[in-house]
């Protein structure tokens, strides 16, 4: 009875864990969907939500002159997931033009997504494009 108990407390044990990573990957699909369109509709404020301000580093931005970036097309070219699946880095191709030039060009937004387990939610760690 014992031993029976015990697989079973292993199995639900492995279940919940498989339900957490699942639900973590949900998270990051969801969070980069977002991004995606938040970035497609010139929406750079909500964008820029998915960075961590503190740990990023990064300079501040200039939201007026975001508002003049159209982007055309935002096509994911390569993922890579680490093993314990809380780093996706992602290679992206932007097109986009500026409104004042109505020239378009292409880039390759190479993107870093980090879970954050304390806050159960995913980071852009590597800033927005640079356009």
């Amino acid at each position: 009875m014992t031993k029976c108990v015990l697989s079973f407390c292993v199995l639900l044990l492995i279940g919940c864990t498989t339900f957490a990573v699942r639900k973590q990957q949900e998270q990051f699909e969801i969070a980069s969907h977002v991004y995606e369109q938040a970035l497609l509709l010139g929406k750079y404020e909500v964008a820029n939500g998915f960075r961590k301000e503190q740990a990023s580093g990064n300079k501040p931005l200039n939201f007026e002159r975001l508002r003049k970036i159209k982007v055309t097309s935002y096509e994911l070219r390569a993922i890579k997931v680490t093993k314990d699946k809380s780093l996706v880095n992602q290679t992206v191709e932007i097109k986009y033009y500026h409104l004042d030039y109505l020239i378009e060009k292409t880039i390759i937004d190479k993107q870093r997504w980090k879970y954050n387990s304390v806050e159960k939610r995913w980071y852009l760690q590597s800033g927005l494009p640079d356009f």
